[in-house]
């Protein structure tokens, strides 16, 4: 690589910095699934949120004593600007200071439904909640939400998973306001910037050598999907080992062609 091309990790970094939203932040609120929880987490950061908020349930010591893995985030939550509450009320707290405008999900006949092209203008600061899979969000966050929305369903089921809900309901948004990616300011740009590069470095001597793109960032990539020929098939390892077995078995046991 020549001495002034920057490294294809740091000008990835910079496409998915370029798309980040600081405008919608997502709630979180007493996740009871450590599953769900997780996959929350990968939803929220595949579509660019930046910030992440977690309120603990007192009364349910799952979600107070919950730590974070690889085994579903696939390390996306390490990207994440992660703030943990203790419960809802000091979350409350937390978005009132920061201006922002609280949206809450919610599985009601009343609640305003998401559709395409009849979403309502999103404010310069909005906090979309989703609740745990029980209850849903509490009755002290929905009292405190400026909108109670949810997603049209015309099935038999009467509710979607939470990760897939949080995902349709972040798509709806982000297709109603586009301009929301990317609009971290400067400075929190250059903080994440910093955190991100020593992340993605294999060692302190490698991070050194890459501080002179933190004051002058290299070209993002068009894309920050990796190309075609560098994707790996997302699966367990255990269950890429059966299945390549089973097509090698397959193979052998294909009777040879005959016709000439």
């Amino acid at each position: 690589m020549p001495e002034h091309e920057a490294p294809r990790r740091l000008r990835r970094a910079e496409a998915v910095l370029r798309r980040r939203s600081r405008r919608i932040l997502l709630v979180v609120e007493a996740c009871a699934s450590d599953h769900n929880f997780q996959a929350v987490l990968r939803t929220a950061e595949g579509f660019g949120v930046q910030h992440v908020w977690l309120v603990d349930d007192p009364l349910d010591p799952r979600t107070t004593r919950r730590g974070i893995s690889n085994a579903v985030t696939k390390g996306t939550h390490r990207w994440l600007s992660l703030r943990r509450f203790p419960d809802t009320a000091a979350c409350l707290r937390a978005l009132s200071e920061e201006g922002r405008e609280l949206w809450a999900s919610q599985l009601a006949a009343d609640a305003e439904q998401l559709l395409p092209g009849r979403v309502p203008p999103i404010p310069p600061r909005l906090a979309l909640a989703v609740g745990s899979e029980a209850r849903g969000v509490s009755p002290e966050l929905l009292a405190a939400a400026r909108r109670r929305v949810c997603l049209p369903m015309w099935g038999f089921t009467d509710s979607f998973n939470l990760s897939v809900a949080t995902g349709l309901l972040l798509q709806r948004l982000f297709d109603a306001c586009p301009e929301a990616h990317g609009d971290l300011d400067e400075a929190e740009r250059a903080e994440l910037r910093r955190r991100w590069y020593e992340r993605l470095a294999r060692s302190e001597r490698q991070f050194h050598a890459w501080r002179r793109w933190l004051e002058e960032p290299p070209e993002p990539l068009p894309d920050p999907r990796p190309p075609d020929a560098l994707r790996r098939p997302r699966m367990k390892k255990s269950l890429l080992q059966q299945y390549v077995r089973r097509s090698l078995r397959l193979e052998e046991e294909e009777p040879p062609d005959d016709r000439g």
